[in-house]
C-alpha cells in the first residue's frame, strides 16, 4: 500500500479508498491488501489516458 501510494503520489488512505471504491484492482489476504504492479500500472495508464482525451 505504501509504495503504491508513493508511486500514484497520493495518501495511503487514499489508495485505500481507491480499493474501497473498486477502482483499483487488488486482492486482499487477512487484513493485508496488495495490488498487483501491472493492475497499478492499467490504473496509471487508465487515467493518463483520460487527461490526455480531456484536452
Amino acid at each position: 500500500m505504501r509504495e503504491a501510494a508513493e508511486q500514484l503520489g497520493l495518501s495511503r488512505a487514499t489508495v485505500y479508498r481507491l480499493c474501497a471504491d473498486s477502482a483499483l484492482p487488488h486482492i486482499r489476504i487477512l487484513n493485508a491488501i496488495r495490488i498487483a504492479p501491472a493492475d497499478l500500472e492499467a490504473f496509471i495508464e487508465t487515467r493518463r489516458g483520460g487527461a490526455q482525451r480531456g484536452r
